[in-house]
């Protein structure tokens, strides 16, 4: 079981639906899919392996030891090196996250290997070490000390005793930590770690000295610095993620030992959109859409627990990160939520990391054809094809595909070729195609809504702009009714022309060779996630004599394999899916969403037992109605107010005459609650300081004088006529103490 099961056991539903678009023009056609037998037995939840790493030994730059060197701190740097190079791989070992492979202590395990093959040990112990049996490592990383730095400060100090001496040793570092991924060789992260750390020494009168006793510091640095790369090297590759959510309390799995403590503030993100390099057609991870933030208030040995302060859809397998400039201007930083988690326990363990690049499928990475002389075929594979695995389930399969032309070089009526190509070779029996007016309509409906208002694109440009964004795409899935999304896209087309005329061996040939670049995406009708993508890369070569002449439509060949290829990747990819695919989509969830006025307060005033009106020591949030609630593009009605919605990410915005309007993203989940901040508009502000102004000079128990009574009835008339009203969601009894005069003025 790969990174993208879910832990919900649904049977499998797809939707196919194709569309080829030469400009502004939609070409459609459809094919099928295969969902599996009913009676499959719910996917068991496997434990995710550790990603092996191998640490290179720490060590500076040239230039760096050389300087070191020049100024006599070239021991204390060498210290430093050695030191933070024990430390770091038991610091790494402590967030248990990985597994270690041996690289800077590789001499020694050669020579235990070199002492079996020497025959002075029982080569037949099954403990015994073993030659070219070495684990590979997926990440290799390394730390570069890029500046160095050594001050010593020395002064003398007059005190009752005598003068003392005393000394300042700092030590200030950089380093460089690389992370690559050996299956490609590329570079995946690279960071800056800076620390500055300093020690004290003082040497009495008359007291006599052996040793350096700043040398401490020296030590301080090396574990600051291990500690320090440990924390990068785990929030690179495995971010803290929530374990557990109840109640507004957080969960998570980062221990003290690795740098957790109480007052911490975190980020809360979760997994959101693909991204794929246009150019490349490489997996660069996923979005990470901010959800809320949360305060630590306990590190423990094993895990650590945090108070949500705001949540917009915190959930299991969401991750958190380190905020060390404290909360953003405008988060309240006494708030505290009390949402819990929806989701199964191990929920988590089955997500895939949006941070660290995910293993591909087979079927994501197509190898390159070699150039040939004869067509490649178009017969994908029978072990890839799910029709050969499962009968055709009694409800059809829903999929649309949208097939694209990038380059001119390819006839407008080829398109239309590759349409048809794809449909037939990523679907089989049991499909249900959805008509092309349908399309039409859906896409035409979503073009202007959301993130397109305004745009006014139409065609092939308004469908690259909906599927480019997780909430459009899945709004359009919805409005067709389609499980999933195919698009297939004509990307590029090079011709190459050789002529040899070699006389001295007879040698007279012409070679034409065609490179076809398509590319594909298969989308999540019901979360927007993407399931799989990739670069398909087509060739194909004649070769022309004096004896023979080739006459063969080059196009028409590569748009086959490259068709033949694609099917197999999507076929693949549903058959290695159809246990994470929903036979229909998940049910709504209902979600509340209100809002509040961002920074703006009343005090509390209330009647006391002489009838003079006392200001009290309580504030009341102001919380303005019939706001405008818009998820996806779509107004679901106002604010406040409880709407349903598919779990998982969501566009949501909220309008109202006077405020300014505000979008965020929300992680929809049964029971999640979400009070938005939301502001006056300068003409808005303007007014409310003209009135309310006044409430800055006021104290608690002040009693209040005509000319203040006079103000707070013009406030209560502005909140009336603005329909706002008070939140007094904390209050049980608004005149518990003497009767507010809210209560009198706004009722």
């Amino acid at each position: 079981m790969n990174n993208m099961t879910r832990s919900v056991w649904r049977p499998v539903r797809f939707a196919l639906l194709v569309v080829g678009m030469v400009g502004t023009s939609a070409l459609m056609a459809a094919t099928a899919l295969v969902a599996p037998s009913a009676a499959q037995s719910p996917p068991t939840v496997a434990v995710a392996e550790k990603p092996r790493l191998a640490i290179r030994a720490i060590a500076a730059t040239p230039a760096v030891t050389a300087q070191a060197k020049v100024d006599g701190t070239d021991n204390a740097l060498m210290q430093i090196e050695q030191g933070a190079d024990v430390q770091l791989l038991s610091a790494i070992e402590a967030t248990r996250r990985f597994e270690i492979v041996a690289r800077a202590d590789l001499p020694s395990i050669i020579k235990e290997q070199d002492l079996t093959q020497s025959g002075n040990v029982n080569v037949l112990d099954p403990q015994a070490a073993r030659a070219f049996q070495l684990a590979g490592a997926r990440y290799v990383a390394t730390l570069t000390i890029s500046n160095y730095q050594e001050v010593v400060e020395k002064t003398e100090l007059l005190n009752q005793f005598g003068t003392s001496k005393a000394e300042r040793r700092t030590i200030n570092l950089q380093a460089v930590l690389k992370i690559f991924d050996s299956t490609t060789g590329s570079l995946f992260r690279s960071t800056q770690v800076t620390l500055s750390e300093s020690a004290v020494n003082e040497i009495m009168p008359g007291v006599e000295q052996k040793g350096v006793k700043t040398n401490v510091v020296l030590g301080a640095v090396a574990k600051k610095l291990a500690s320090d790369v440990a924390n990068a090297i785990a929030d690179s590759l495995a971010p803290a993620r929530v374990i557990g959510y109840t109640l507004g309390q957080i969960t998570f799995n980062r221990s003290a030992e690795s740098g957790v403590s109480a007052g911490q503030i975190y980020e809360v993100f979760v997994p959101g959109s693909a991204m794929i390099d246009p150019d490349t057609g490489e997996q660069l991870g996923a979005e990470e859409v901010h959800v809320g933030w949360a305060r630590v208030t306990d590190a423990g040995a094993r895990f650590s627990t945090a108070q949500a302060i705001e949540d917009r859809g915190i959930d299991r397998g969401a991750m958190l990160r380190l905020r060390t400039q404290g909360l953003p201007a405008g988060v309240d930083p006494n708030a505290k939520v009390t949402g819990s988690s929806a989701s199964t326990p191990g929920a988590a363990s089955t997500s895939a990391s949006p941070s660290a690049p995910a293993s591909a499928p087979a079927a994501n990475a197509p190898t390159t054809n070699a150039p040939a002389t004869n067509p490649p075929s178009a017969t994908a594979p029978a072990t890839t094809d799910p029709a050969a695995i499962a009968p055709a389930a009694s409800a059809p399969i829903r999929m649309a595909i949208f097939v694209k032309q990038r380059p001119v070089s390819v006839a407008p009526e080829k398109v239309s070729v590759f349409e048809d190509l794809v449909s037939a070779d990523s679907t089989g029996p049991g499909v249900q195609i959805i008509r092309r007016e349908d399309l039409v309509n859906a896409v035409n409906r979503i073009a202007p809504a959301g993130p397109n208002a305004g745009t006014d694109l139409l065609g092939s440009e308004a469908v690259d702009r909906i599927l480019s964004n997780q909430t459009s795409a899945v709004q359009l899935a919805a409005q067709m009714k389609a499980d999933v999304i195919l698009t297939a896209s004509i990307t590029a087309l090079q011709r190459f022309k050789r002529h040899l005329d070699d006389p001295t061996t007879g040698t007279h040939t012409d070679v034409d060779q065609w490179t076809l670049v398509t590319t594909y995406g298969l989308i999540d009708g019901v979360t927007g996630a993407s399931l799989a993508a990739g670069t398909v890369q087509s060739d194909y070569a004649k070769r022309d004599t004096p004896e023979l002449k080739v006459e063969v439509d080059a196009i028409d060949v590569l748009l086959r394999d490259a068709a033949s290829r694609i099917g197999a990747a999507v076929r693949a990819t549903v058959a290695d899916t159809r246990t994470r695919l929903a036979a229909t989509p998940a049910a709504d969830v209902m979600v509340k969403f209100s809002a509040v006025l961002a920074d703006l307060s009343i005090p509390d005033v209330r009647t006391n037992e002489a009838g003079e009106y006392v200001v009290g020591a309580n504030n009341y949030n102001l919380q303005p109605m019939n706001v405008m609630v818009k998820v996806d593009g779509v107004a679901m009605g106002a604010a406040p107010g409880a709407f349903p919605l598919r779990p998982g990410l969501h566009r949501a915005r909220f309008e109202r005459p006077g405020l300014e309007p505000m979008e965020m993203m929300v992680n929809a989940r049964e029971g999640l609650e979400i009070s938005v901040p939301l502001q006056f508009t300068p003409e808005g502000r303007a007014n409310w300081q003209r009135d309310a102004v006044f409430f800055n000079d006021l104290k608690n128990g002040a009693v209040m004088r005509d000319a203040e009574l006079i103000k707070v009835r013009a406030v209560a008339d502005f909140l009336r006529q603005s329909n706002i009203r008070l939140d007094t969601t904390n209050v049980q009894n608004l005149n518990l103490g003497g009767q507010s005069i809210w209560w009198q003025l706004l009722q």
